[in-house]
């Protein structure tokens, strides 16, 4: 072949590919979103360089700071808690007094409970404070009509919070539980919450969520189990805290937060590189999915591991007895009625061997198989629907039952 042809060949290859790169430029700023922080996502995946929240921040602040009464308001220790006598803006939940979920009427909270009656107070997320459903319909409340339903003397008070990790959960124990002396402790363990419980500040964890608060975080270090970021950053706060995030004295404990996702460097204006990049680096997103939570070395693990051993303590030190409830969620159903093992199967067996742990799974599979999958889950938000609430709580209620 002759070095004329040799070389119309290369110039052939080389436009082709500059042509192809071009192409893909351009379809990929097609499709390209910007909202109003400046972050830019391709087909939901958010590419470099990341923007902090500022404006969603100042949004969603305006919006708390405007309302009379909200269902949820900011707590020092806690991070945020259900306000007490207080109406969700949907008119869906109703709490009392004592900052606890309630049916409608509001029925107050008292500090002791009446002799012979068995207290039991739940704590954990939105599938623990029953998310989508009226409070009749949540499984704490199907727990207790089940056991009354049973000549059981029973009351059971709804502290779960919405958006929670674990150690919200244990800290709204101290805070809000202990004081209502129970006998029983029913802690709700989704497997998200092991995320969560390595998060500071919840909109770099989920950039999206209308959560406007930072949360208290239990670190390990070198033996030493401690907490920090108490009392929590108010959210009027936040926003100074994201202009100046590099001087924050709790930013290297923010699991969510990686420094180089947020350098604005001359590449990333070919949104090509930048999405190519991303990819390659964070896999799309700013929580660590290439990193495996469950690992049984992991500091995740770890950290909650021993949040998980101090709940049991504390509960065990009043003379109350502490049991953990299994609630999985729609993907690890999915993966349960495929016959495949769960992400944090591991994790969930060793919780199972060391503490009375009562998994509802096979049930709610059983159910899924009996009618569907979407009879189980709500289509406002994913969470359990009164047909998966139900499973759970008559499952508890069973079980508790069980001499």
């Amino acid at each position: 072949m002759s070095n004329h042809k040799q070389l119309s060949r290369l110039v052939l290859i080389i436009g082709s590919i500059i042509l192809t790169l071009i192409g893909a430029e351009i379809i990929l700023r097609v499709m390209s979103q910007t909202d109003m922080d400046g972050n830019i996502s391709i087909a939901d995946r958010r590419i470099r360089p990341f923007q902090f929240p500022i404006n969603s921040l100042e949004k969603n602040l305006a919006q708390y700071q405007n309302q009379q009464s909200s269902y949820t308001q900011y707590d020092p220790d806690l991070g945020w808690a259900v306000r007490p006598n207080s109406q969700s803006a949907n008119g869906l939940y109703f709490s009392n007094s004592a900052g606890a979920r309630t049916p409608s009427s509001r029925p107050e909270t008292s500090p002791h409970p009446s002799p012979e009656t068995l207290r039991i107070a739940i704590f954990g997320d939105s599938f623990t404070h029953g998310d989508d459903v009226p409070y009749e319909e949540s499984w704490g409340a199907v727990l207790e009509q089940t056991m009354k339903a049973n000549g059981r003397t029973v009351e059971v008070i709804n502290l779960g919070g919405q958006g929670y990790a674990i150690d919200q959960a244990f800290l709204r124990w101290r805070k809000h539980g202990k004081p209502l002396h129970p006998h029983l402790v029913i802690f709700g363990f989704q497997n998200s919450n092991v995320k969560r419980t390595m998060n500071l500040i919840r909109m770099l964890y989920s950039p999206d969520t209308g959560v406007i608060f930072s949360k208290p975080r239990f670190i390990l270090e070198h033996d030493e189990f401690r907490l920090i970021n108490v009392p929590t950053v108010r959210p009027e706060d936040l926003i100074s805290k994201f202009k100046d995030f590099n001087n924050w004295e709790f930013k290297d404990h923010e699991f969510f937060y990686q420094e180089a996702n947020y350098e604005d460097l001359p590449i990333y204006q070919s949104r090509l590189a930048s999405f190519i990049i991303t990819g390659v680096t964070v896999n799309f997103s700013p929580r660590k999915k290439g990193y495996d939570f469950f690992a049984r070395d992991s500091m995740s693990r770890k950290v909650v591991w021993r949040i998980i051993q101090e709940f049991r303590g504390e509960v065990e030190e009043t003379g109350g007895r502490f049991m953990i409830v299994h609630l999985p969620t729609e993907k690890p159903i999915k993966q349960l009625m495929n016959g495949e093992g769960l992400d944090y199967q591991d994790l969930l067996e060793e919780l199972q061997s060391a503490h009375e742990l009562i998994d509802p799974s096979t049930e709610l599979v059983h159910q899924a198989h009996l009618s569907s999958l979407d009879e189980l889950i709500s289509d406002r938000s994913r969470h359990y629907s009164t047909v998966g609430n139900h499973v759970v709580g008559e499952v508890l209620a069973n079980a508790l039952m069980t001499p």
